[in-house]
Formats: C-alpha cells, structure tokens, sequence
C-alpha cells in the first residue's frame, strides 16, 4: 500500500512537472522571433510546396493550423499542445509533414537507446573494478593514478574524444573499426566508448568515495573484531551499501547521455535520436524540438523514479513515502 501511494503521489508529480516544462518551452517558442505558431510563417516556410503542389500546401497548412489551434488564444494552444504531448500524440513534423513525430522517434530511439545502455553497462564494468582498486590502494599511487585518470575522462567531452577516436581508427589504424554509419557490433564499438568515458570517470570516484566511506563505519569495524574475514567484508557488507550512492549517479548519467548521443551521432553519421534532434533544431522545426524537450524531461524523471525505487530494495531502511 505504502509503494502504491509513493508510485501514485510521484506520478502526479511527474506529470504536473512535465507540463510546466511544455508550458514554458511552448510559450518560449511562441514569442520568438519569427515564431512557427503563426500561418504566414508556416506557409513562409514551405513556399516551395505552393508552387510545385498548391493541394497539398493549403492540405498541410490547415494540418498545423488544426493540430496546433493557431486561431485560439494562447493559453488555449498551451492546453491543447500540452495534453496531446502527455498522450503521445506528438503529431508531424514541420520539415516533413507527411511523416509523424512518433515514427520518426520509433526509428531513432532504438539506435540511441543502444549506444544510451551500452555506454552506461561499460561505464559500470569498468568503473566500478577501478573504484574498489582505487579504494583499496588508497593513499597510494595507483589511487592518484586511477583518480586522475577519471578527472580526464569526466574533463573530456564525449565529442572531443569522438573526433580523436575517428582521428584514430580512421587516418592512423583504418580497418580496424569502422568509423562511420550503424547496422553492425563494430560500428557501435567505438560510438559507444566515446559516450562512456565520462560515466566511467564518474562512477570510479563514487565507487572509491563510497567505499572509502562505508569501510569506516562501525559496523565494518565489529565484524571485523569477530574475524569476519577480509573481503567478504568489502563486497559482503561494504560495497553492498556502496551501491545506493553509486545508483544515484547511474540513473540520471543514463538519461543525459542519450542527449549527448546528438554531437557523437553526428560525427559517427549514426540516424539516431541524437542526429534528429540536432537536424530539428537546426532547421527550426520547431514541432520536433519541442518534442525533444518532453524526451528529456520524461527520461530524467522516470530514471530518477526507478532510482528511488531501487533505494528501497537495496536498503530496506529507505522508506517509500
């Protein structure tokens, strides 16, 4: 009952949140300079398509004018834009008004949400061994090493080490990985390690804080007075508690980085989310990149959701309020 009320209550909280988000970014794009909310702009935008198709122009004019409400007061525009968002209905895209927001993002999310899990799942592979090494060799020259090492990959931006990584791959060892394009494991090989350089930095300095942290505490200190031996200790009892700190860092890195899939996806020429998003805002297809908005919004949100969740399974005395 307690996890019903939590789920319900986070929920409402989840949405609300969310609409005041569409409100704002709606209302931004609305009193800007040459705004889309407004038929002569429209129309302005695609005035190819009145002369080599007159039907067709005024067919997706009134699409917008409809789908958009563009005759009713704003705060009218606001309401209606901001529910079919929660509904999914994302309606078309201003650059390609036969093709829905919806089946261009069922295309593009898969691709993203590949390179999103695998840069995370390398991230926790590696980073977690080099935290507890780091930990356990702390004060030592491994530890400035390795926490050197993971202030670089964090001080790094995930396109720099793309560009490098292309730089690599392509002129000095071409072959060896490809560069370019998606459809194969190779191709996601190198896209996938320039996204997770930072995560890793990040998730090696919390596992060694945490772990530093937890192995001080007096509980470590009473098991280890009645002989509990020394590394069911650290991954038994110490690094389990670890594990809370260490889920707040991998919940949130998930959502950010499928948003900074956009420069890596450019450069690796891979059709994913990140690649449409770039394409929308460039073009000012201002439908999609409100969309994009509600994404992001949607995936902070629900990963930090999953997060509180996952506190209450792992540390039974997280009460879900």
């Amino acid at each position: 009952m307690g996890l019903m009320r939590f789920l319900v209550k986070r929920i409402i909280a989840l949405i609300i949140t969310i609409s005041l988000v569409l409100t704002v970014a709606y209302l931004l794009m609305y009193y800007s300079p040459g705004s889309f909310f407004n038929s002569a702009n429209i129309g302005a935008g695609m005035g190819q398509l009145q002369l080599q198709d007159p039907a067709l122009y005024h067919q997706y004019i009134n699409q917008f004018e409809s789908r958009y409400g563009l005759d009713q007061p704003v705060w009218e525009q606001v309401v209606k834009y901001v529910w079919h968002s929660l509904t999914f209905n994302f309606g078309n895209s201003f650059e390609n008004p036969s093709v829905t927001i919806s089946s261009q993002l069922a295309t593009a999310l898969p691709i993203s949400a590949v390179l999103a899990v695998g840069s995370v799942v390398l991230s926790i592979i590696v980073g977690i061994p080099l935290g507890v090494l780091a930990a356990l060799k702390r004060n030592t020259w491994i530890d400035s090493t390795l926490t050197t090492l993971s202030v670089a990959g964090q001080a790094i931006p995930s396109f720099v080490l793309a560009v490098l990584l292309v730089l690599l791959f392509g002129v000095w060892l071409p072959g060896v990985l490809p560069v370019n394009g998606w459809g194969t494991i190779g191709e996601a090989v190198l896209p996938i390690i320039a996204l997770s350089a930072a995560n890793i930095g990040v998730v090696t300095r919390y596992t060694r804080g945490s772990l530093i942290e937890g192995l001080r505490q007096e509980y470590i200190r009473t098991a280890q007075a009645k002989g509990v031996r020394y590394w069911p200790i650290v991954f038994r009892h110490a690094m389990r508690n670890s594990l809370t700190a260490l889920i707040t860092v991998i919940g949130p890195a998930f959502a950010f980085t499928v948003v900074s899939t956009v420069w890596v996806e450019q450069i690796f020429s891979i059709p994913g989310v990140g690649n449409l998003l770039s394409t929308a805002f460039s073009s000012k297809d201002v439908p999609l990149s409100i969309t994009s908005v509600f994404i992001l919004c949607l995936m902070v949100m629900g990963m930090n959701l999953i997060v509180d969740l996952l506190y209450g399974l792992l540390d039974p005395r997280v009460q879900l309020e």
